[in-house]
């Protein structure tokens, strides 16, 4: 690995260490992430642009994409399709709620047009089909007797799932047609799917993690992870009220972020990821994934009918509608 990279990339490396999801070296003060890729060099140079302008807007936690010696956007290491990116090792803000917000203020002033990587105004055709892809899965399966406990789980559990995510269409079909975006509604540099773990486990933002969407999309899914792992109400309180005092939220935002904790992403990614396991580990992780979904559907719920409580001391109160079935 090391001579291949410093055949493609003119990089002496040293020693090659394991970090979070990514292979990393170090040279001097730089930190460089070697991150397996199947986006296609258009694909990287959009992300690669997003970067750039991050970068030149003050964010020097942001990595850039190192092109190799030919001038392309991949390299191949091991046989596989990689990108390596160059960031800078420091100190990072342990203020997260406060620097994502800074990082979607920068993302809302990003001048270029997005092709691959926009998913503004896409929810619900995403959503409705990927539901319509999993219920006629589900079709196929039921005819036939469950193979193990997994297909049970899901035999039994889709119904329910098919249930909250048509309610979180609705939901944001109506968010849509009842309330009016303001400026802090604009398209932003966010992630596929934010987790603490994400600044936690680096010490740099890597574009290949982003999309071009709503601010909502990153904060519904932190408060996702705290209602699956911790539940804690407190924390969850702190971090939105830190994010608001940099960029203050819109009734409409408030509606998109509930309308997307509605749709269970986690339970559409934990069933498809079974289904496409290539080995018995993979699966094996999926099973006690889904058992803990399962185990705790009554406790997201609860957060679901208590979701309102999170704005009754936010510096603007919002009455956002209610689900009825999921009142507190």
């Amino acid at each position: 690995m090391n001579k291949e990279i410093e055949q493609q990339y003119g990089l002496r490396v040293r020693q090659i260490e394991n970090r979070a999801r990514y292979r990393t070296f170090t040279q001097g003060n730089a930190l460089y992430i070697i991150a397996p890729t199947t986006e296609s060099e258009m694909e990287l140079q959009e992300l690669w642009q997003m970067g750039t302008y991050l970068l030149m807007k003050g964010d020097h936690t942001v990595a850039s994409l190192l092109p190799t010696r030919s001038g392309n956007m991949v390299g191949k290491v091991n046989g596989e399709t990689v990108t390596l990116w160059k960031g800078s090792v420091h100190e990072r803000n342990k203020q997260m709620a406060k620097e994502l917000a800074k990082l979607h203020q920068r993302g809302r002033t990003y001048p270029y047009p997005v092709q691959f990587h926009k998913r503004i105004g896409e929810w619900k055709d995403l959503w409705s089909r990927r539901l319509d892809q999993l219920e006629q899965f589900w079709k196929n399966k039921m005819k036939k007797h469950p193979e193990n406990e997994f297909d049970k789980q899901f035999f039994e559990s889709f119904p329910y799932y098919l249930g909250l995510t048509e309610n979180a269409i609705q939901y944001l079909v109506d968010t849509e047609l009842d309330d009016f975006p303001q400026p802090v509604d604009s398209a932003t540099i966010c992630h596929h799917r934010f987790r603490s773990s994400i600044w936690e486990d680096m010490i740099v933002k890597i574009p290949l993690d982003w999309v071009y969407d709503h601010c909502a999309r990153d904060l519904s899914e932190w408060i996702r992870e705290q209602w699956l792992h911790s539940s804690d109400e407190a924390e969850i309180h702190s971090f939105l009220s830190d994010y608001e005092r940099i960029s203050p939220l819109s009734r409409f935002s408030w509606r998109l972020i509930y309308a997307r904790l509605l749709f269970p992403l986690h339970y559409f990614e934990c069933v498809e990821g079974y289904y496409l396991a290539k080995d018995e580990r993979e699966r094996k992780r999926y099973e006690i994934e889904l058992y803990n979904i399962l185990d705790k559907t009554n406790e997201y719920e609860r957060c679901l009918g208590r979701f309102h409580d999170l704005l009754k001391h936010r510096a603007m109160s919002f009455h956002l509608p209610t689900i009825h079935w999921l009142k507190n």
